[in-house]
């Protein structure tokens, strides 16, 4: 990926609470970890573990905390901030709208569009978009071979990319990022046995996103048997994630890759669910929880819970537990002997 940015508009992105020291005459020309960059590139530095990483780094640029104490080699200069990720984080977006501009607005010859769906007037309509009966297009970008289906709504600001599809009648919020080929409002998993068969459970109710949700590749949410399959302001998912139908989640929750949260369960807002992590069905996981990696809740969580393993324990509990197994080696060795 080609770039060349200076550092006065590196500084202008990031604000007056910096302090700069060094001597580099010259561009930012790319970003790489300290390990990785060479010269010319824009680095970071934020955990002690990567001092050794800091003081052989060949990045011209590194973004440093405020009260790190160290110093630039010859040839390069330091950028001394308060939150060296986050503003990392505001320059990457910055170069990111550069290198990957907006679509300007309207409708590519090969999308279809149903004379019904309403699109605004600054959405652009990517390459073979199939937009159903009576669909509503707000201010969005889609990109192409994207599905909404009849009825959807899809609001201000969002993005949505290659291979996505929203199914019928579901709402999509305002400013959400729809990864590729992620799926919202496909069937819920429900059937019920009836004369030796499994009789499918009609599932009629829909999706609904509020603002500032990022659904990651392959993530699939979906349609409520009645009513709704909710996600709450600014939560964001990861690849490759399962949400059953009549979940409820709350605000500025986290569900990293491979996580699944069966049907009718509630997450309440701030909670994290690590990867490889799963919630029961018909379960409430209290507000600023963590489960943590590869564990299974089997039972609702209070408030501020932070559990692991399976079944999900406190993480004190699940400790303790692993270190007495540590020890039963050596214990049956003991009884053998007696």
């Amino acid at each position: 990926m080609k770039c060349s940015y200076s550092l006065e508009f590196i500084l202008e992105i990031i604000g007056s609470d910096v302090t700069v020291k060094g001597d580099f005459i010259g561009n930012v020309e790319g970003f790489a970890s300290l390990a990785d960059a060479i010269e010319g590139d824009l680095s970071f530095f934020y955990l002690e573990k990567y001092k050794e990483d800091l003081l052989k780094t060949r990045a011209s640029v590194v973004l440093v905390p405020k009260d790190s104490g160290y110093s630039p080699a010859k040839g390069q200069t330091f950028l001394y901030v308060e939150n060296p990720s986050l503003d990392l984080a505001k320059i990457c977006r910055a170069i990111e709208l550069d290198l990957i501009p907006k679509p300007k607005p309207g409708i590519h010859p090969s999308a279809f569009v149903h004379p019904s769906a309403k699109i605004s007037s600054d959405a652009y309509i990517g390459p073979l978009c199939c937009i159903e009966e009576g669909a509503q297009i707000g201010a969005a970008s889609l990109a192409s071979q994207v599905t909404i289906g009849q009825g959807a709504k899809v609001g201000d600001g969002t993005i949505i990319f290659p291979q996505v599809t929203v199914g019928s009648y579901c709402v999509v919020g305002d400013k959400n990022r729809l990864l590729e080929g992620c799926v919202i409002g496909s069937d819920g998993f429900g059937y019920i046995k009836f004369e030796g068969k499994h009789e499918r459970l009609p599932q009629v109710g829909i999706v609904e996103t509020a603002a500032e949700v990022d659904i990651g590749a392959n993530s699939t949410i979906d349609r409520a048997r009645m009513g709704q399959t909710y996600i709450g302001e600014g939560t964001k998912i990861d690849n490759l994630v399962q949400i059953a139908h009549n979940v409820k989640i709350g605000k500025y929750c986290l569900l990293v890759s491979q996580s699944g949260i069966a049907g009718s369960s509630i997450l309440e807002d701030n909670v994290i669910v690590a990867g490889k992590s799963g919630v029961s069905g018909h379960l409430t996981i209290g507000a600023n929880s963590t489960i943590g990696a590869a564990s299974i809740a089997i039972d609702s969580l209070e408030a501020n819970s932070h559990v692991l393993g399976f079944p999900a324990q406190p993480k004190a509990v699940f400790w303790r537990l692993f270190s007495l197994k540590q020890k039963l080696p050596d214990l049956f060795k003991r009884f053998k002997n007696l």
